[in-house]
């Protein structure tokens, strides 16, 4: 391909994939001990039998430091945690599928390093609106569920680009669109595709522009992940069960369908 970057495109060596994948563990466990430590006591029962406010600070115990955290400050360091934590699981997750099916390219490697913050400042995106009362009624400290708000950053963590798409979705539709400009993101084109047959494990190579993030292929009802991502080509393999027709590239911003069908021998 013309005028395409060469850097990354290798494969992952072996050391590159030991390294992140112990630091994703590494990380895995510090974020658990952080949720365990941070995490608010239960409320006690008074005298009565009727529940006590919970604590108003907590003291956390983590190595080498004792930091003493008000409740509200306790609920942003666990929702940062669990956020952090779910985006671990799908980063470990993708990298097992990638080196299990051989096709991890090292130009990925630095997406898994990145994806754990992301899904933390996701988490505490999706926290602040609740807490905001733009979705749901807004209500002191001491009136959240801490099982619920960890579950659902963990959860906005884990599947980071669908919570992204639907803010994005939410939002679009109370804001106004943004003016096309010079340096607007193209709209997702497919102008070719190669080969144009083929049976189920074929490596598909689609060319157009706007192609940078693209996700995924549909074959029909079947799909599959999309590898060597960029603006301007993406590779993917075909999936048992696809149909024969036009192959469609899934991205944030739309889908891209072939201008021309693939077979399925």
């Amino acid at each position: 391909m013309p005028n395409e970057s060469p850097i990354g495109t290798e494969y992952a060596r072996t050391r590159d994939i030991i390294a992140v994948a112990v630091l994703l563990i590494a990380l895995a466990a510090v974020l658990i001990v952080i949720l365990v430590q941070v995490w608010p006591p239960a409320p006690s029962l008074a005298p009565d039998g009727r529940p006590e406010l919970p604590p108003s600070a907590t003291t956390a115990r983590l190595p080498g430091w004792s930091p003493r955290l008000s409740r509200e400050t306790g609920l942003f360091v666990i929702v940062l945690a669990a956020g952090m934590l779910g985006a671990t699981v799908h980063a470990l997750r993708s990298l097992y599928w990638y080196v299990g099916n051989r096709s991890l390219r090292r130009s990925w490697l630095m997406m898994y390093l990145f994806l754990p913050f992301i899904g933390g400042l996701l988490g505490l995106i999706v926290y602040l609106v609740l807490r905001g009362g733009l979705t749901s009624p807004a209500g002191g400290t001491s009136d959240i569920n801490p099982y619920g708000i960890t579950a659902i950053a963990a959860l906005v963590g884990l599947f980071s680009q669908e919570t992204a798409e639907k803010l994005r979705s939410v939002f679009g539709t109370l804001l106004a669109p943004a003016q096309t400009g010079r340096d607007q993101a193209l709209p997702p084109r497919v102008d070719g595709i190669d080969p144009v047959s083929g049976e189920a494990g074929t490596t598909v190579t689609l060319r157009g522009t706007g192609l940078g993030s693209a996700s995924r292929v549909r074959f029909g009802d079947a799909e599959s992940p999309a590898t060597d991502v960029t603006d301007t080509q993406v590779r993917t393999t075909v999936p048992s069960g696809a149909a024969s027709g036009r192959p469609i590239v899934v991205t944030p911003t739309g889908n891209a369908p072939s201008p021309e069908d693939f077979t399925v021998q």
